[in-house]
């Protein structure tokens, strides 16, 4: 994965890092335990904890899984109000593609996700499956998308909406000559809480 130079990057990577050991020790927790839990190297979980770490979307949800909460509570600032608002220079980009393309989490709150995605000619990104009765809604606002879901394949086209069950493992993909952008809603609902059971 690429560097995240930018400043919503470097917000992330602290808030990410206080999230995750507030969490791990909040379990008592080793950081072996925690690797061996999460199936994420020792060596990776300490540069997370530290704050040198990049991680990628993968990674993330295999820490999220282990510590049974949501992405949510890993990358963003904790909220108690009834709403919040969140400016464009907030999103968290939480993945970058070889040739530019990239993954905003606009907003997030509890199991919901609002992505804005951009994958450049070629770019590809593959997502592991998400625990049973995940969904995920898209909606493409340029160019020709290429959703898959195992063996199965759909063309999603400019203005075009589509939902799946991600519980499988999928990818997004643009086989095209011109950049596609989708925004992309995440609901993840499996039975995750933020303190330790």
């Amino acid at each position: 994965m690429h560097s995240m130079s930018s400043m919503p990057g470097q917000r992330v990577s602290r808030s990410l890092a206080e999230a995750v050991r507030r969490l791990r020790t909040a379990r008592s927790w080793t950081l072996d335990d925690f690797a061996a839990r999460s199936g994420v190297s020792r060596r990776l979980v300490v540069q997370i904890e530290q704050g040198e770490a990049n991680p990628s979307i993968g990674t993330l949800l295999r820490l999220a899984d282990a510590l049974e909460v949501t992405l949510t509570d890993l990358v963003s600032d904790h909220e108690t109000t009834t709403f919040g608002v969140r400016a464009s220079s907030e999103a968290a980009e939480l993945w970058q593609g070889p040739a530019g393309g990239r993954a905003l989490l606009e907003v997030s709150r509890g199991p919901l996700e609002l992505w804005s995605w951009t994958l450049e000619p070629g770019e590809s990104h593959l997502s592991d499956a998400h625990h049973p009765g995940a969904l995920e809604l898209v909606k493409v606002r340029r160019g020709t998308l290429v959703l898959e879901l195992g063996d199965e394949s759909v063309r999603v086209k400019t203005g075009h909406s589509a939902w799946f069950d991600a519980s499988r493992q999928h990818a997004y993909r643009n086989a095209t000559a011109t950049p596609v952008t989708f925004t992309l809603v995440v609901f993840d609902g499996a039975n995750r809480t933020t303190e330790p059971a």
